[in-house]
């Protein structure tokens, strides 16, 4: 007898990130599966859900696309449908939607969120009880996982490690991010015009077409067309400034032939922790001296050591723990 999965995220499938990656990929793994059955409840996802407003809300930085108000009775088949209900990103669904308590949940937490918020957090989670067990992917997402559970189990985000990539031949510098201030795009423009790094070529994958002389652009790429970017490059830059819980195109990064250099947000020392390769956040100085120092070094064996580093986060050995989860809630 199959278990039933319903996977539950109250962000857009419209505007990708983070979360709605780690929900596609599990959701591809259970369906290979023929002990699961895997249903997703996500505006662009589900299909009933496409007249359903969606407020885009300012948030951590960033603006989030979330369905706040989804339709109530759709929603209650769903979950009737399900053994297990698994929400990434819980507040919304527990706050708004006022999920049914009358099921089995897991909570995957994906936020880093200041102190001042998790504690109001926990305020309101204490109005809710739920059969549940709260996961988080990152050291930097705990507090978030605390302020519900008091005993959260780390799951890492996970990818598909590619087992016959090498490190690129092709030179490269590739970015990748939305045109938020966090992102620091205008660092990767500054670096494309800096006369030291005129010999580089400059790749940008973004969700606006810009028109920077020295960078080629590529505005929201398919993740077939992606991986064919990644070609194009062999140094990745991360050069996020902020508010970042875990870095999930480091991973992609590495393993798609890339070195990656990152500002030293604790969140990304703490993706490749046996490898990284930091320069001072916000510090433009820091980081042309990182990259130029760079010319030096093996910079096969510097990727080989990140690629070590990615194994953790291996899909088929975080499934794992999440299948014993859904098979013993």
């Amino acid at each position: 007898m199959s278990i039933k999965v319903l996977l539950v995220t109250p962000y857009s499938f419209q505007k990708y990130g983070g979360v709605q990656n780690q929900v596609n990929l599990i959701e591809d793994y259970l369906s290979s599966h023929e002990e699961f059955e895997v249903k997703v409840f996500a505006y662009g996802k589900t299909k009933s859900l496409d007249s359903n407003k969606v407020f885009n809300i300012p948030f951590n930085s960033s603006v989030s696309s979330v369905l706040l108000f989804p339709n109530r009775k759709l929603l209650l088949d769903y979950i009737d449908w399900a053994d297990v209900v698994h929400v990434h990103e819980p507040f919304v669904p527990i706050f708004f939607w006022k999920l049914p308590k009358n099921k089995k949940y897991i909570f995957t937490h994906h936020a880093s969120l200041g102190r001042i918020i998790t504690n109001i957090l926990s305020i309101v989670y204490k109005s809710f009880r739920y059969r549940s067990i709260s996961t988080y992917v990152s050291k930097s997402a705990e507090s978030n996982a605390l302020s519900l559970n008091s005993e959260p189990v780390l799951i890492p985000n996970m990818i598909k490690i590619n087992p016959n990539i090498s490190f690129n031949k092709r030179q490269g510098y590739l970015f990748i991010g939305r045109q938020e201030s966090r992102k620091n795009y205008n660092f990767f423009v500054k670096l494309s015009n800096h006369k030291q790094f005129t010999n580089k070529l400059f790749y940008a994958i973004t969700n606006k077409d810009k028109s920077d002389k020295n960078i080629t652009i590529y505005e929201n790429p398919t993740d077939e067309f992606k991986i064919e970017i990644f070609g194009k490059t062999n140094i990745y830059l991360a050069l996020n400034t902020k508010s970042e819980s875990f870095g999930i195109t480091l991973l992609e990064a590495v393993n798609n032939g890339n070195l990656v250099i990152s500002s030293d947000l604790i969140s990304f020392i703490n993706v490749l922790p046996n490898s990284h390769i930091v320069y001072k956040n916000n510090n433009f100085d820091s980081l042309c001296n990182v990259l130029t120092k760079l010319d030096s070094e093996d910079l096969n064996l510097l990727w080989n050591k990140q690629y070590k580093d990615i194994r953790e986060y291996d899909l088929e050995e975080n499934m794992k723990k999440f299948i014993l989860l859904y098979s013993n809630l």
